[in-house]
């Protein structure tokens, strides 16, 4: 059989009907990685006026591509610098290429810069998460296949979270990701993704946001946000499977990144799936129901390094256990609580206090913590007492906590648990149970006065 009807009934020559309906008809240039035979790209071309440059390792595919694409490159996408393309493209593509990739973090951050302003990146990436490959690691099993889900080509896994963090990484936001072919059998996800619209060029801070349901405090929250801070900052949007508005208006604003988990992740492990991403000198972990006053960012970042060993700096707030609580606040709107907070920030003198533990609702960190303590502890399920354990392992490792007396953060309090029907009393006493059992023994030692 000659090797061009060899490649028209084999892998190189399918044409992905999915992936072609969602390339932009107004796409000029567009570059497929790992374009085969060009199928899509010819298809492409009959549709539309454009110019499609494919990229192909194997050498005989690339052959056939040759024929019906205005530009085939021979080279392995490992090594490949798009620089040498001295071009930027309407629409990247990068159909089941990803997996196959020694280091497709690298090579997805090393496209990203060839996309137009206004480009779209259009990518299918496997499920490694599908039900029938959880069934057979239920069994023990996991056996590469010549093709499909345990391809033994496959270098990389992904899953749905794992996705968004592999684009957040390249800087890209995802304004679309969607099972294929349906939500019940999700063999892998078709991906949309664009360069965000970002104010900053270089944060200093990036500000993580853990979201289940309830848009009107997200959406309340990341305006404050975006208002209030002038400080350069990226805001990253972890969200635990949300089932009302919130993934279409966090898809829609391109001033933000986010990432989707399939389910609601809790506490620790959902802010701990973006603090694995965290690349700036300072980082927030903040809830979705909170809204920050003028120059807060500012204002704690200069005030925590006024003390090298303070790691975690927390506000005060209307809601808040402990001594973070400041009451009396009579505001009733945004404006009254702007001129709340500027007459704290005027009239209070000590403008720290040391305190061993602070509540992690909204809390500025050093991000040398991560290298130092690590992640948060994620066997406190849903929520709370992995803030009173995080500040544990803070102060054992000699380092300290505070809250800055200046800084006023309203915080509504509880509404993910209320909206989401989540019994917080019981979570609260589950993990307390947690807490202490781990800590028993540093607590009996101390009791001892070793």
């Amino acid at each position: 059989m000659p090797a061009s009807a060899r490649l028209r009934s084999g892998y190189h020559s399918i044409f992905r009907q999915d992936l072609f309906a969602l390339i932009p008809t107004s796409a000029k240039r567009i570059l497929d990685l790992g374009c085969g035979t060009g199928e899509l790209g010819k298809a492409l071309k009959q549709r539309q006026k454009c110019h499609v440059t494919g990229i192909e390792l194997n050498k005989e595919a690339a052959q056939e591509a040759g024929k019906v694409l205005d530009h085939t490159i021979i080279d392995n996408l490992n090594r490949f610098d798009p620089a040498f393309l001295n071009d930027k493209f309407d629409c990247i593509i990068l159909g089941d290429i990803l997996e196959h990739l020694v280091s497709p973090w690298s090579i997805l951050k090393k496209f990203a810069p060839a996309l137009t302003d206004d480009g779209r990146i259009i990518a299918s990436i496997p499920n490694i998460a599908h039900p029938w490959i959880i069934s057979q690691l239920q069994k023990g099993l996991f056996r590469y296949e010549l093709s499909g889900l345990l391809d033994i080509t496959h270098l990389r896994f992904f899953t749905k979270t794992t996705i968004g963090q592999l684009f957040y990484r390249a800087g890209l936001k995802i304004t679309d990701i969607r099972p294929h072919p349906a939500k019940e059998n999700p063999i892998q996800y078709l991906v949309t993704a664009v360069k965000p619209k970002l104010k900053h060029k270089e944060a200093i801070a990036t500000i993580l946001i853990l979201t289940f349901n309830a848009w009107a405090y997200t959406k309340q929250c990341l305006d404050s946000i975006k208002a209030k801070t002038k400080t350069p900052h990226k805001i990253l949007v972890i969200d635990n499977g949300s089932t009302d508005e919130t993934i279409a208006e966090l898809r829609k604003d391109k001033e933000i990144f986010h990432i989707e988990n399939s389910q609601n992740l809790g506490f620790a492990r959902g802010f701990n799936i973006g603090l694995e991403l965290i690349d700036t000198p300072y980082f927030v972990i903040s809830n979705s129901d909170v809204v920050v006053t003028s120059n807060w960012l500012n204002a704690m970042i200069s005030h925590m390094n006024l003390d090298k060993e303070i790691i975690a700096l927390g506000p005060v707030s209307n809601y808040v256990s402990g001594p973070q609580l400041l009451r009396g606040g009579t505001y009733q709107d945004e404006n009254e609580l702007e001129n709340y907070a500027q007459g704290i920030r005027q009239k209070i003198v000590r403008v720290f206090t040391y305190c061993p533990r602070i509540v992690f609702f909204f809390t500025l960190f050093k991000s040398k913590v991560l290298s130092k303590i690590g992640l948060l502890d994620e066997q406190y399920e849903l929520g709370n007492f992995e803030d009173d354990d995080y500040c544990m392992r803070i102060h054992l490792n000699k380092l300290k906590t505070a809250f800055l007396n200046t800084v006023f953060i309203h915080h509504y309090g509880h509404k993910t648990f209320e909206h989401n029907n989540i019994d917080f009393a019981k979570t609260m006493e589950e993990n307390k149970k947690r807490f202490l059992m781990k800590w028993k023994p540093v607590f009996d030692k101390n009791s001892q006065g070793g």
